[in-house]
């Protein structure tokens, strides 16, 4: 019975590890793409997670604003999408790059003013203006 429990925890560990090591090797081949294909699977990868990181600053900030800044950072937030959707669609294709840096620039920006507003020197002027 403790042979059997040991080859259970064996496996179960060896599954484990090649997992590990699949999801390091799917990660890292975003640096070492060597087709088009490649480079957009990764580029992909990156939005969402700028899009993921995006909404998290965004919503800790308004968490941390008063009701007339909040909605004011809304409005801005709402003409910010429309800018990026101008700046980085074309033909009805999303250039990637431009999407994901556009993204970065702008969780950057938020994540400023959060970092201010956290250390009680929130400058709610900059929280609500266009950022672009």
């Amino acid at each position: 019975m403790i042979l059997i429990k040991s080859i259970t925890v064996a496996a179960t560990v060896s599954v484990m590890a090649l997992a590990l090591l699949n999801t390091a090797a799917a990660e890292s081949s975003c640096n070492q793409y060597t087709t088009s294909y490649d480079r957009t699977f990764c580029f992909c990868k990156m939005i969402v997670e700028s899009d993921k990181e995006l909404n998290e600053v965004y919503k800790e900030l308004r968490e941390n604003l008063d009701e007339k800044t909040a909605e004011g950072l809304k409005l801005t937030q709402r003409k910010w999408i429309k800018y990026r959707n101008n700046q980085c669609e074309n033909n009805g294709t999303i250039q990637l790059q431009c999407n994901y840096g556009v993204n970065k620039s702008r969780t950057d920006y938020l994540r400023e003013r959060l970092r201010e507003c956290k250390s009680g020197v929130c400058q709610n002027s900059l929280v609500v203006k266009p950022s672009w």
